[in-house]
């Protein structure tokens, strides 16, 4: 196999994008910090947030198309949520066991896409 396949093939290539809603997702998730805050509200903060980027690209999401796409969106978020908090209570007991490079980095990738 050659080198340039297999870095395609493994994500360490540089041109490698994430996901914006997953960037989005990851930065709401380290950065929780409303403890009175249920998974629901969690979700659609995420949702509001990703919204609120694909308009600042000029992607527009027309009226008819808002409700679905916001459901949508918001079971992928919940799928992502449980995935990545697989074995803790919840959010808050997720993020003790978090390593501070982690939080960096993730508001790193995340000031990106303000910009």
């Amino acid at each position: 196999m050659r080198a340039t396949s297999k870095k395609i093939m493994t994500g360490s290539s540089p041109s490698t994008k994430m996901d914006p809603l997953y960037v989005v997702f990851e930065q709401h998730l380290f950065n929780f910090q409303d403890s009175d805050s249920d998974r629901k509200t969690f979700i659609a903060n995420v949702v509001i947030d990703y919204l609120t980027y694909l308009r600042k690209l000029n992607i527009t999401v027309p009226k008819s198309l808002e409700q679905p796409i916001v459901e949508e969106l918001s079971e992928q978020v919940n799928t992502m949520l449980v995935k990545k908090i697989y074995g803790c209570y919840d959010i808050e007991e997720y993020q003790k066991s978090l390593a501070s490079t982690l939080k960096k980095r993730a508001r790193m990738k995340y000031s990106k896409l303000k910009q």
